[in-house]
């Protein structure tokens, strides 16, 4: 039943994919965007099978944790509709009748709570949600989850083929096929969620004035935000650097962007003094606590039992709720995002995943700066979007991280822009001249 379920749903999205005009793309076929997300499903699939057959520990695993949570919810749905909407839609749902239902679930609260809002109440409604349609089969989730993410993706594309139309394939290869992204972007994971948002809220922004884009920004931020909080705040800058360009001409961007910066953080580490928001260098300091007490086996699963020590545990250094330490720990940690796993720290084939797209993704940099456009003919706006999105990123992660195999989850959704970036400084033809083998390849 469960492949039958699969199967339907997987048709039906590519029937979609085929109807649906966001998906009409000049230089890509419909059968090409098919093929991308049913490789998309077989990736989804081949986590489930890794974390169902290799690491069997059920409790641990992320892909099961708030899917399990979830049919707590569900089962509301005939007894008790209201119960099931409200929780479904978070409305009203924190008196003391909901109570039964929370205590049933293990991953609804967490162990150490900020200000913050907990994001694991966004993928376990998802999976309440799906279970409407999926009779509780774990992959019919893993089909809706991939269409999600595929659309993000396209959103993505879409946004940043208008000026990079001469590199549609390698485009196609930095937005759709990094491994990490097929991978970890294609499960029934909150990076799903993340790239669907993040995507979609990037596209419309870029075509921010009309009613329409205006209401699908504002449901993907919201949406955004509460899947992942510091993506969201990784992302505002660029947003905001793209509707000043789009509205006022692209000259000038590197002072723009600064004063965005500029304005954002005078608010935002001050924004404790006249709001009861925590300081986000406070909640920083406590998400560090937090991952190091985790990696450090300080827990319990959902079982009671201990959580083992992780295995690709590193040692990061202590961050104080202060911008002096933020400043002074930065360096450290865009290195620990951008270069680990090194080689020598290789222990498993995941790992091994995330170090060798590392070196692809070093090569592919390397030959962009040696064969760079004048810098002049560069769009630096858009190479301001994604750098901006790409450090800020990668320095809450290493700031707050001291997992290398979370490391490379996290930063899946960063991935596509670092690639895109330097893909606007690249001179194809510059390139192509040097390596000649690629032009049947690469060839427009």
């Amino acid at each position: 039943m469960e492949l039958l379920l699969t199967t339907t749903y997987t048709l039906f999205f590519i029937f979609i994919i085929h109807r649906m005009k966001f998906f009409e793309i000049e230089g890509i076929s419909k059968r090409t965007l098919s093929v991308l997300f049913v490789l998309k499903i077989l990736f989804g699939v081949m986590l489930w099978g890794i974390y169902t057959f290799y690491y069997t520990d059920r409790s641990t695993a992320d892909i099961y944790k708030y899917f399990d949570d979830s049919k707590i919810i569900f089962d509301s749905l005939k007894q008790h509709p209201q119960h099931f909407f409200r929780m479904l839609l978070g409305i009203y749902n924190n008196t003391p009748e909901f109570q039964p239902y929370y205590e049933q679930m293990n991953y609804w609260a967490r162990k150490i709570d900020g200000s913050i809002y907990n994001d694991s109440h966004t993928i376990i409604r998802f999976n309440a949600f799906v279970r409407i349609f999926s009779l509780g089969y774990y992959n019919v989730h893993t089909v809706f989850i991939c269409f999600l993410s595929f659309v993000g993706l396209t959103g993505i594309y879409r946004t940043f083929f208008a000026v990079l139309k001469d590199k549609k394939q390698e485009l196609l290869f930095a937005v759709y096929l990094l491994p990490s992204v097929l991978f970890w972007g294609s499960g029934v994971l909150k990076e799903g969620l993340i790239l669907f948002a993040l995507g979609l809220v990037i596209h419309y922004t870029n075509r921010l004035f009309n009613a329409k884009a205006i209401v699908i920004c504002f449901v993907m931020a919201l949406l955004l935000a509460l899947s992942k909080f510091y993506v969201w705040l990784a992302i505002v800058p660029s947003l905001l650097l793209l509707i000043w360009t789009n509205k006022s001409g692209n000259s000038k961007s590197v002072l723009k962007y600064l004063l965005i910066v500029f304005v954002i953080a005078l608010v935002g580490l001050n924004i404790d003094r006249f709001t009861s928001v925590q300081n986000p260098l406070v909640t920083l300091s406590q998400k560090q606590i937090e991952f190091k007490q985790l990696a450090q086996g300080n827990f319990t699963d959902a079982y009671h039992k201990p959580i083992p020590i992780a295995g690709s545990m590193i040692v990061i250094d202590t961050l104080e709720p202060t911008l002096s330490s933020l400043v002074k720990n930065s360096p450290k940690a865009l290195l620990n995002t951008f270069f680990r796993p090194y080689p020598w720290e290789v222990k498993s084939p995941l790992m091994l995943l995330a170090g060798g797209e590392n070196i692809i993704i070093l090569l592919f940099i390397l030959l962009c700066i040696v064969y760079h456009k004048p810098l002049s003919t560069v769009h630096w706006e858009y190479v301001l979007f994604c750098v901006s999105f790409v450090i800020i990123q990668f320095v809450i992660i290493g700031e707050t991280t001291p997992v290398i195999g979370a490391i490379a989850r996290y930063k899946v959704p960063a991935l596509p822009f670092l690639l895109i970036s330097f893909l606007f400084i690249l001179d194809k033809d510059k390139m192509l001249k040097g390596f000649p083998f690629m032009k049947k390849l690469l060839s427009q």
